[in-house]
C-alpha cells in the first residue's frame, strides 16, 4: 500500500505511539465505529448501533450523546407505523452539513470543483475544459476561478479539509504532482503548498486512478471481501485494484499504468516516449484521430454536423453519437472497447479479479463499450478465471476520482486509525 493512501488513514506514529492504552485513542476508534456505522446503515436505532460495532449499549450511548452535542450525529423523530401517544421513537443519522468538502479533479483536458457535504451530496459544483499543453500558472488560476465559483453560492465554510485528484505521478508526503504524460509541462507543481496559501485547510491528493476506487469502496456496505479491477478511461486510461475494500498500490504509489503496456511492438509513438503503448489506441487524441481519418473518407457525418453547429470534437461527442446508434461512432467507440478489452484480459489472466468496473467519459456509451470489453473478455481471458466475473460500469461514472477525492476527506471521520506497534 502506497505511502499516500496508508498514512492517510492511520494518526501518525507519534500519535500512536503517545496513546497506547490512552482513554482518548480508545474514543476516537468508537466514535469513527459508531459514525461509520450510522453512515452505512442509514438513519439508525442505538440498538442497531451496537449490535453492527459490538459496543455495549451503555458505551454507545455515552459516545452517541457526545457525538450529538459535537452536532456530528442528529437525532430525529421515527416514522412510526403504530399511532397512539407517547414520544415517537428517535432515530439517529449523520449531520451531513456539519462540515463541507472542497473536491478538485484536475483531469488533463478537463478540471471539475465541487462543494460537498460529509456524506458526499453536492452542493455546488463546475467545471472547465482546460489545454493540457498549459503550464502551472494557467492551469492554478482555472482552479482558483473554479474554486471561487463553487464558493460564491453556499460557501464553503466551515471546511473539514480539501481533497484533490491528479494525473500522472506524485510525492503524495510532499504534495507535489511530479508529472504526468497527458500534461507535459506539470512537472514538480506543488499542489498541496498551493492550496493551503488559499485555504485554511488539510489539502489531500491522491492519483485519479486510485480515487475512482476508493470512492466505490465507500459506497459498497455489502462487506464485499474480493477483489476488484477498475479500469479508469479519461484523457488516458489507468488501472488500480482493490481487495476487501483496500486498495493495492505498487511502490510509492507508482502503478496502474496499463495504458503504456505495449499492444503493438511496431506501433505509433505514444507521448510517454514508447511506441505501440495502448494509449495510442484509446486515448482522447488516439480517438479524435481516428475521427479525423474518417472525417477525411468523408464518413462520420453527424460529427460533421454537429461540429459545423459549433461542437468540440471530443471524445464525449463520438460515444453521445454511439449511444444514439449512428453507425461511425459506433464503430470507432467498438474499436476502443475491443482494445481495453484485450487489456483487461491480459490483466484478468495475471490477477484473476472477481469483478472488472470501469468508469470515465467513455462509459457515456454504456452498454456499447461493456459489450465489446465483454466480448474480449470471453476471447482472451482463460475459462476459469472469466468465470462468474462481473463486468460493470462503476459507481459515480467520470466522476468517480472527484468523489474519490472527497473520500479523502470524509473518511478521516469515520475511518478507524491503522495503528503501529511502538518500537
Amino acid at each position: 500500500m502506497s505511502q499516500g493512501i496508508s498514512q492517510s488513514s492511520q494518526l501518525s506514529e507519534e500519535a500512536v505511539k503517545g496513546s497506547i492504552g490512552n482513554s482518548d485513542l480508545i474514543s476516537t476508534v468508537n466514535s469513527r465505529l459508531i459514525l461509520e456505522a450510522v453512515r452505512t446503515l442509514g438513519p439508525t436505532y442505538r440498538a442497531q448501533i451496537a449490535r453492527k460495532t459490538n459496543l455495549n449499549p451503555a458505551t454507545v450511548t455515552g459516545i452517541v450523546n457526545e457525538l450529538l452535542e459535537r452536532e456530528m450525529l442528529l437525532e430525529v423523530p421515527a416514522e412510526s407505523e403504530v399511532s397512539g401517544r407517547g414520544r415517537p421513537p428517535q432515530i439517529l443519522q449523520i449531520n451531513a452539513d456539519a462540515k463541507n468538502i472542497l473536491a478538485i479533479d484536475i483531469e488533463p483536458d478537463r478540471i471539475r470543483v465541487a462543494v460537498l457535504n460529509l456524506l458526499l451530496e453536492v452542493k455546488e459544483y463546475s467545471e472547465r475544459r482546460v489545454d493540457r499543453f498549459s503550464g502551472p500558472k494557467p492551469i492554478w488560476q482555472q482552479i482558483l476561478d473554479l474554486c471561487n465559483e463553487v464558493s460564491s453560492g453556499t460557501g464553503i465554510t466551515p471546511l473539514q479539509g480539501i481533497g484533490v485528484s491528479l494525473p500522472g505521478l506524485i510525492d503524495v508526503e510532499q504534495g507535489v504532482l511530479l508529472g504526468s504524460t497527458n500534461m507535459p509541462k506539470m512537472v514538480d507543481v506543488p499542489i498541496r503548498e498551493l492550496l493551503e496559501k488559499e485555504f485554511t485547510a488539510p489539502v489531500y491528493l491522491e492519483r485519479s486512478m486510485h480515487l475512482a476506487s476508493l470512492y466505490e469502496a465507500w459506497v459498497r456496505v455489502d462487506g464485499f471481501k474480493g477483489s476488484t479491477m477498475v479500469i479508469t478511461h479519461r484523457t488516458g486510461i489507468g488501472m488500480s485494484l482493490m481487495r476487501g475494500g483496500e486498495l493495492y498500490l505498487g511502490s510509492r504509489g507508482y502503478d496502474g499504468e496499463i495504458g503504456h503496456t505495449v499492444v503493438d511492438l511496431n506501433g505509433e509513438r505514444c507521448e510517454c516516449g514508447g511506441r505501440g503503448c495502448l494509449e495510442t489506441f484509446v486515448s482522447a487524441s488516439a480517438i479524435c484521430k481516428r475521427v479525423n481519418q474518417m472525417l477525411a473518407e468523408g464518413r462520420c457525418e453527424a460529427i460533421r454536423r454537429a461540429c459545423d453547429g459549433g461542437a468540440e470534437l471530443h471524445p464525449e461527442l463520438v460515444f453521445r453519437l454511439a449511444k444514439a446508434d449512428d453507425a461511425d461512432c459506433v464503430e470507432v467507440v467498438r474499436e476502443v472497447g475491443r482494445y481495453i478489452g484485450i487489456a483487461v484480459a491480459n490483466m484478468m489472466n495475471v490477477l484473476a479479479p472477481d469483478e472488472v468496473l470501469i468508469c470515465g467519459s467513455i462509459d457515456v456509451a454504456d452498454e456499447l463499450v461493456l459489450e465489446s470489453v465483454s466480448e474480449q473478455i470471453q476471447q482472451r481471458a482463460l475459462p476459469r478465471i472469466r468465470e462468474n466475473v462481473v463486468v460493470r460500469l462503476a459507481a459515480a461514472k467520470e466522476l468517480s476520482p472527484l468523489y474519490g477525492a472527497a473520500v479523502l476527506v470524509a473518511k478521516r471521520l469515520f475511518e478507524l486509525p491503522k495503528l503501529s506497534h511502538a518500537q
